[in-house]
């Protein structure tokens, strides 16, 4: 889909003062000439009027690099509707941001904008730290509770951090990502097969595939993240959505360690063993293995749709969010969201920012890089990889859901889980081994 450039036009907003019992902004986010401004709960949204009145801003941002091409775009259109603010965006990898944002936010020059990450390890910490402001008037006059759903749920915090899933929303994000099953079409008819959508129709296609001499199923997993992506679309199929997503919030008495997903890990490392996964794959990047994928190496890839750009031929190439087996649930979430710092002095302009990313103004500009938005919009006729990821997307929210990522459960799961899940894939730990781990790790996470 073409972008074009887009400029907001800001509509008359009631803005009246409420006190938010926020820390007090001993630090400021970025450099202005008027005296600060209070907190204040938002009724429409922000205008450039009310943003004048700061003086001259400089909004410190910090994002994931991946947002670089959207924001190329955004940052422009913000500045003109709001001309006395200048961004000043600093990019950063997904594992650096992650790894550096809560002190970032708690630091005397904490940024005024920043992306986080939902889940204990970073949104949680940044909620329970008090470090950013509660969202809910904005996803209001922005249009985006609506658009969001019940998926909102997975931005929702109580004010102290305990409750996942619950409370206030703290962050916003303006697309939805899942982990699906990419099919080379062509491959499958040679195959006498169409796209599969059961889970047994896929191990009937991945032998049939091998018989052939054809690599099944193509996964490049040096960043440990893929493989456990992959298992979502075996775990979804074989275990209740709703189950899931209550380990990963934290209910009470929620267990991972249960048949179906034994059985899960226990077909996974068969598919490696009977040769169905590509060789080499712990070593090769994900990129690295959509691009083979794309460039015709494999019949099958599973991954995130943020790959559709790389592959991109919708006519060569099916999506789909999952198996129907489990109503198409697999790993998957809104992107990483964006916060407004309760110790900035520029909240009107943070609050301008952070409605903008997450409008529906904004959603073209997403969807010209193959990004799946929040807000409605509409493929262009001639994208047919866009319109299967639209298709896909709202097949997943209007169903089971997604999952959500087996990490969010602790700080500590990435770690337990990918590691795991790599020796159990090569055959030196068993899958009962490795739940017993991964339960552990939450037990331990949630007693403390």
């Amino acid at each position: 889909m073409p972008t074009r450039r887009m400029r907001l036009t800001g509509a008359a907003a009631a803005v009246t003062a409420l006190a938010l019992g926020l820390a007090a902004c001993s630090a400021p986010g970025g450099s202005r000439t008027a005296p600060s401004a209070p907190v204040e709960e938002i009724t429409a949204p922000v205008t450039p009027e009310q943003v004048a009145e700061l003086g001259e801003v400089t909004l410190n941002v910090w994002a994931d690099q991946g947002e670089q091409d959207f924001m190329d775009q955004l940052v422009p259109a913000y500045e003109a509707e709001f001309p006395n603010v200048t961004v000043d965006i600093q990019f950063k990898s997904f594992n650096d941001l992650t790894a550096t944002v809560l002190n970032a936010m708690n630091s005397a020059d904490a940024p005024d904008v920043a992306q986080g990450n939902q889940g204990w390890a970073t949104d949680g910490a940044l909620v329970k730290a008090g470090l950013i402001r509660p969202l809910d008037d904005v996803a209001d006059a922005y249009d985006y509770r609506d658009a969001a759903g019940d998926a909102i749920t997975q931005l929702q915090w109580s004010e102290d951090g305990s409750a996942f899933g619950e409370g206030a929303v703290y962050g916003m994000s303006p697309d939805n990502q899942m982990v699906g099953l990419f099919s080379n079409r062509e491959k499958l008819a040679a195959l006498g097969l169409g796209t599969p959508t059961t889970l047994d129709e896929l191990e009937a296609a991945f032998a049939a595939a091998k018989a052939a001499g054809q690599t099944p199923l193509v996964l490049g997993n040096a960043d440990k993240a893929s493989a456990m992506q992959t298992f979502s679309i075996l775990q979804g199929a074989l275990t209740p959505a709703a189950d899931t997503r209550e380990w990963i919030t934290g209910a009470k008495d929620a267990d991972f360690a249960v048949d179906s997903n034994r059985e899960a890990l226990d077909r996974f490392a068969e598919w490696v063993a009977k040769g169905y996964v590509s060789a080499g794959y712990d070593g090769t990047s994900p990129d690295d293995a959509a691009a083979a994928f794309a460039s015709g190496e494999g019949v099958f890839f599973i991954g995130g749709n943020w790959y559709a750009g790389a592959i991109s031929d919708g006519a060569a190439f099916d999506f789909t969010p999952g198996l129907s087996d489990g109503d198409y649930a697999s790993s998957g979430s809104f992107g990483m969201p964006w916060h407004v710092s309760s110790k900035s002095d520029a909240t009107l302009a943070a609050i301008a920012f952070v409605g903008m990313v997450n409008s529906p103004e904004s959603a073209e500009l997403l969807a010209g890089t193959h990004r799946v938005p929040i807000q409605p919009v509409e493929a262009a006729g001639d994208d047919a990889m866009f319109a299967a990821l639209l298709d896909a997307s709202a097949t997943q929210l209007d169903g089971a859901g997604p999952l959500y990522w087996y990490d969010w459960a602790t700080d500590t799961m990435f770690d337990t889980f990918t590691g795991g899940l790599q020796e159990v894939l090569a055959g030196r730990e068993s899958a009962d081994a490795l739940l017993e781990r991964v339960q552990s790790d939450w037990v331990d996470f949630h007693t403390d």
